[in-house]
């Protein structure tokens, strides 16, 4: 055979082989991606690709982090750490993709590093498969067994709540149908026995002249009549709470009501656990839509949670607060405590059904999926924020009118005089929503800022800006937020030491100029806010 035919042969072979290949990844439903390492460029994609994505292959071509800007935001940061390694590794996650006509898709991809004969890696294959029918499919199936077992719980709770009620309520009838015969009668005494003490001046009754006496009697009827109205009242609470309303009514709900009816319910159990409650109301607040035993029970699983969470009750700190929020329409309340805190694969999966890390103690894993499910009923969403060893905060957002929509996602706060670098930035973080803050601003300001975005979860700040020092700052933020993370960098090594008077340290620093692999990583090690 002639070169000529040789070159020929081997050129219908490798012709065979791609039109093989193309036929094999054409016709399957998954993903297939071939692409240089870190996705710097995407070599081939196969149909299947637009369909799940629901944007062009031509668009991967021209643009291969384009891909990313459909994901959602709480699972973008796992995916761009495993793509900006170094070193490729093989790899398997599952998130989630939003497509341009708003429905949303949930994939599993699985990476695999390909290596030359010397050793280099210098391609990476990627499958990706649609598996959203399989998880609608476990997620109803786990959502019908805990409306069951919740169902089945609620209807014990309330039997014995009632029993509870019953008991009580008996000998308290009692107590309360006598005190106003008790009043009228001290009524009718207190001149006889008034009169007698000034005909008798100075004889005592044990040790005590009769003027204390009426006195102690009077504070004594008083105690008894407050105390007899207190359990009326924590008993009405604890049917109200336990009682299943199937009422589909939403009717006007004060949530400041909400959070005291609760902390006399739990209240007892919450000062067991931790030596500094704290509850701070803002008043007045705008009332929202929804039903008020169901909110109750929200805020009774999270305080409690809360208090499960702290280590002793010594220096334990549970912060219960609301404030009205106008520019989302909403009501928040966030709860917070000095706890254990949660690592990032616990805090990925606290809303699912039955997951729990007390199963030993008794733990059933549906307290937070409900209270998950109670918030969505009310068009409101969850939000907690944990850090290991520091503690947690839950932050319930409840908008005020039905029309409202609520879309947070957890924000990055990138402090910097300079557009270049915030420009970098911007390039290194998908789908960037600039918040500009002045580079005269206080640190005080800053905070300010934090104050009326509970969804920033982090902090990027440059350490030397004009008015403003970022050891300062870190300062700030973290007296009024210890669970934000506070990342420095700077171009001079010198400015990211430490002074001698400043109590905190930031979560980590950056020298710049700082490459896209090392923000990604640090951001991943700390964790995002589950929102």
């Amino acid at each position: 055979m002639t070169e000529n035919g040789k070159n020929h042969s081997l050129e219908a072979s490798l012709e065979a082989g791609e039109d093989l290949f193309r036929q094999v990844t054409e016709s399957i439903d998954e993903i297939f991606i071939l692409a240089k390492p870190r996705l710097e460029r995407v070599l081939y994609v196969s149909p299947s690709y637009e369909r799940v994505w629901g944007d062009s292959c031509d668009a991967l071509y021209a643009s291969p982090q384009s891909r990313l800007e459909a994901v959602y935001t709480d699972d973008r940061l796992r995916i761009m750490a495993y793509l900006e390694r170094k070193v490729p590794q093989k790899y398997e996650i599952e998130y989630r993709v939003q497509q341009q006509e708003g429905d949303v898709r949930w994939v599993r991809e699985r990476g695999f590093p390909i290596a030359e004969e010397t050793g280099q890696i210098n391609r990476i294959a990627i499958i990706i498969s649609d598996i959203t029918e399989e998880k609608q499919l476990r997620e109803e199936a786990e959502v019908r067994l805990q409306q069951i077992v919740q169902a089945d719980r609620l209807a014990a709770l309330g039997e014995v709540i009632a029993g509870v009620a019953h008991e009580i309520n008996n000998p308290n009838s009692f107590i309360t149908y006598n005190i106003p015969l008790l009043e009228e009668t001290w009524r009718i005494f207190k001149p006889i026995i008034d009169a007698h003490a000034k005909i008798h001046a100075g004889q005592k009754v044990a040790y005590t002249d009769f003027n204390e006496l009426m006195e102690d009697m009077e504070e004594i009827i008083k105690a008894i009549k407050i105390g007899s109205e207190r359990i009326n009242r924590v008993v009405s609470n604890l049917k109200d709470f336990a009682r299943l309303d199937e009422s589909t009514h939403n009717r006007p709900v004060d949530v400041n009501d909400v959070i005291e009816k609760t902390m006399t319910i739990v209240g007892a159990q919450l000062r067991r656990c931790a030596e500094d409650i704290t509850v701070s109301l803002s008043n007045p607040l705008p009332s929202i839509l929804g039903q008020a035993q169901k909110l109750e029970q929200v805020v009774a699983n999270l305080l409690v949670n809360s208090a499960r969470a702290l280590p002793a009750k010594s220096g334990g700190r549970i912060t219960v607060a609301t404030r009205y929020l106008e520019r989302l329409s909403a009501v928040v309340v966030e709860i917070e405590d000095n706890g254990r805190g949660m690592p990032a694969n616990i805090l990925g999966r606290i809303f699912e059904p039955f997951f729990t890390t007390r199963r030993a103690a008794g733990g059933t894993g549906l307290g937070l999926s409900v209270s998950y499910g109670l918030v969505r009923e009310h068009q409101g969403t969850i939000g907690v924020m944990s850090r290991p060893k520091m503690g947690t905060r839950f932050t319930v957002y409840l908008p005020t009118g039905t029309g409202t929509s609520l879309n947070l996602h957890p924000t990055i706060l990138c402090v910097d005089d300079n557009e270049m670098v915030l420009g970098m930035v911007r390039s290194m973080l998908i789908k960037v929503e600039d918040e500009f803050v002045e580079t005269t601003a206080r640190p005080e300001q800053v905070v300010e800022f934090l104050e009326s975005h509970p969804e920033v979860d982090i902090v990027l700040s440059d350490v030397s800006m004009p008015g403003l020092n970022g050891w300062d700052l870190l300062e700030k933020i973290k007296q009024r937020f210890p669970l934000i993370a506070v990342i420095l960098y700077s171009g001079l090594p010198d400015d990211l030491e430490s002074p001698d008077n400043c109590y905190f340290q930031p979560d980590a620093v950056l020298h710049k100029p700082f490459e896209k692999f090392e923000l990604v990583q640090i951001l991943s090690s700390i964790g995002r806010q589950r929102l």
